[in-house]
């Protein structure tokens, strides 16, 4: 819906050029009314229209000066209310139905005095209320406007320019902008996803390891035998420190399960290991330059010569306080864990994506950089936690978490390593961290000032990471490049039967078999696409925000609905036609989805032809109450692939062996192939037996 609306907003603002200064006016204004600022979206829809200024729809100072003078009406008339109304305004609706709104809004006057003002205009949940309260608490106008002005010169242009910059980067990238906004999404998710765990780890599993203890000990009481009275003296609630000790064997236990089971589907092959390969093509798909700078300057802070320098200033730290037992757990989070890396190369693991890295370089598992940022950032939060309140322990830990997971998935979205060496990685070294942590805090260390050591940690990590990027990050562009690892096969052995070594199903992201791949194309899909536009096979409806909400008309038709888009191992679709089935009244329809394929298809003297995979299934609408509607897919796979081949000149169908087949395929593959535009039926014939090195 958001979304929808910022739509609207921009394609109003680009038609009406006079009239978007007085939206953003407006909306300006209402941004900073009591309760009312809360529900309007006012730094969206200002970012948003800002983004036209670079195409010459909009002019910037008049943009500025509309957002300037909305900000200081809307505060002005606010804090008029609040004079004017006093208390008795906190009682009437709408303020009066939002009492934490006036609390936090009190407190934080309270809090900050005049400038409040000022702080306010650029703190969300206060904004809205701010102003009012400051009428109504009596400041001295003059200091209010001065403050009211001096924060809408500051706040308009930040906002209005951060527009124009997002509005020019959209337009210099041009056509990876959808990339950009997939990788951005992602890594916001993840980002996301790695603190709401982190943060609900510290709150939550403290006291599911305090009910664990309660139950180990209610049971101890009742045997009296060794290990009953040796684990109730473990568990004496005397001991303070036992309940994070709990928490962090709880740490160990669960990083050591997720070693294990990584492991386990390493050696035995499970999807996993098939996951690997598709994650891998799924983000090589979505790389693009800009991001590629940022993966790579990430990785760079993670490299060997920065952990070691960070490892260095933390043992520094110790040895300077005198704490001896301290320093050498640091050495130990750091060396160790190399060392034992090394040392598990020589387990299974992947081939290399990079084949001109070293051995121990190439595809490790457990893959070093990951083991090598937990154990250190893990080890230093988790003792530096220890004596923390719980407010910086959630942030010390968050940044630890964020920091060793933006260096993990570098690794994966460079194509350095393989996902499951990078998770083993992760799980190795917060295990070998929360080993040493235990080992260390059992005995009631000494105060070790966490808040120095991280301040320090922190500045060494972004002296020597900012210098490692400065020295290498050139040389590792170049060796992180997009590489495109192809497969070369004559179109005779393909021909032949070549064809049956492509995969015979699609993978998903998570390495698992789904629909049959039945079709195979060589050639251009340029053609392809003309050649089935012919007989009647067209591109489905794009995705836009208005088609989208066609999924929310029960009455639609098949054809107003987009084809939801599917993965091959990762890829993304390359080419995607629909047919309506006759007699089916808009209802069903045949939808083929091509991937292209690391084949390419050689033939003495001519240019190698890509490869493309694909399958053809149909879909039916389903709609499963009054104000839905989907698409269902139908396992009958032979019927559109008799549909494809009478669209194709150029083609032949074969047939899998018998165990490949499922319920609704018989094992048949379409072969088929870029004729250009033969005379007639024998031409392509000829021309198909040329190829395949069957005649002269």
């Amino acid at each position: 819906m958001g979304g929808a609306l910022l739509t609207s907003v921009v394609a109003f603002s680009r038609s009406h050029r006079e009239l978007a200064y007085g939206l953003i006016l407006l909306v300006s204004l209402l941004e900073a009314l009591p309760v009312v600022g809360a529900f309007i979206p006012g730094d969206a829809i200002i970012l948003a229209v800002s983004a036209l200024v670079p195409t010459g729809a909009l002019g910037l100072w008049p943009l500025m000066i509309a957002a300037t003078l909305g900000a200081i009406l809307g505060d002005g008339l606010s804090f008029w209310l609040g004079r004017h109304y006093r208390e008795s305004i906190v009682g009437h609706w709408p303020v009066s139905h939002y009492p934490r709104m006036v609390t936090r809004g009190e407190d934080f006057l309270r809090r900050h005095g005049g400038k409040s003002v000022f702080i306010a205009r650029f703190t969300p949940g206060v904004r809205s209320i701010v102003p009012m309260l400051a009428g109504t608490l009596r400041m001295r106008p003059r200091r209010f406007y001065v403050m009211n002005v001096l924060s809408a010169l500051c706040w308009g242009p930040v906002h209005i320019l951060a527009g124009v910059a997002i509005g020019a980067t959209l337009l210099v990238l041009g056509a990876v902008a959808g990339r950009l906004a997939v990788l951005l999404a992602i890594v916001g998710v993840l980002l996301a996803l790695i603190v709401w765990i982190t943060r609900y780890g510290l709150r939550r599993l403290p006291a599911v390891v305090a009910a664990g203890e309660e139950r180990l000990r209610a049971w101890a009481q009742g045997r009296d035998t060794w290990f009953g009275r040796a684990l109730l003296s473990i568990l004496d609630p005397a001991r303070k420190e036992l309940p994070g000790l709990a928490l962090l064997g709880a740490i160990l236990v669960g990083s050591l399960w997720l070693l294990l089971g990584v492991l386990q589907d390493v050696l035995t092959g499970d999807p996993l290991v098939r996951a690997n390969e598709a994650v891998f093509h799924f983000l090589q798909s979505l790389r693009t330059e800009w991001f590629d700078h940022v993966m790579v300057a990430v990785s760079e802070f993670g490299d060997a010569q920065v952990v070691i320098a960070v490892g260095l200033v933390v043992v520094f730290w110790f040895a300077l306080r005198r704490n001896w037992r301290g320093a050498a757990h640091a050495v130990g989070a750091v060396g160790l864990s190399i060392v034992l890396t090394l040392l598990l190369d020589a387990l299974p693991h992947g081939p290399s994506v990079h084949p001109f890295e070293s051995y121990w370089g190439a595809f490790a598992f457990p893959e070093g950089h990951s083991a090598a940022n937990a154990a250190l950032y893990g080890f230093l939060a988790m003792v530096a936690a220890w004596e923390l309140t719980m407010p910086w322990k959630l942030l010390v830990a968050s940044v630890a978490a964020i920091l060793v997971s933006a260096v993990a998935f570098s690794r994966v979205y460079l194509g350095a390593h393989w996902l499951s060496g990078v998770l083993a990685g992760v799980a190795f070294g917060t295990a070998w961290a929360a080993f040493l942590a235990i080992a260390y805090l059992r005995r009631n260390p000494p105060p070790i000032r966490a808040g120095g050591l991280c301040a320090l940690a922190g500045t060494a990590l972004l002296v020597v990471g900012a210098a490692r990027v400065a020295q290498s990050h050139g040389a590792d562009m170049r060796r992180y490049a997009v590489q495109e690892h192809t497969q070369a096969m004559s179109w005779a052995v393909w021909w032949r039967g070549g064809w049956s070594e492509l995969a015979a199903r699609r993978l998903n992201l998570l390495g698992e078999e789904r629909a049959p791949l039945t079709f195979q194309w060589a050639g251009s899909d340029v053609q392809l696409a003309r050649d089935l536009a012919a007989h009647g096979w067209s591109a489905p409806v794009p995705w836009t925000p208005r088609s989208a909400l066609a999924w929310l008309d029960p009455h639609v038709r098949l054809g107003s609905l987009p084809v939801l888009p599917h993965l091959e191992n990762g890829r993304p679709q390359a080419l995607v036609r629909v047919l309506p089935l006759a007699g089916a009244a808009g209802t069903s329809r045949l939808v083929l989805r091509l991937w292209k394929s690391n084949v390419r298809l050689s033939n003495p003297g001519a240019t190698p032809a890509p490869l493309f995979v694909g399958m053809v299934s149909e879909q039916r609408v389903s709609r499963p109450n009054w104000f839905l509607t989907l698409t269902r897919s139908i396992p009958d796979y032979d019927r559109g692939l008799d549909a494809l081949a009478a669209a194709i000149p150029a083609s032949q169908l074969v047939r899998r062996r018998v165990a490949a087949r499922s319920p609704g395929w018989d094992g048949r593959v379409l072969l088929g192939f870029d004729v250009g535009t033969p005379r007639d039926a024998a031409a392509c014939v000829r021309q198909v037996l040329a190829i395949a090195g069957l005649c002269s």
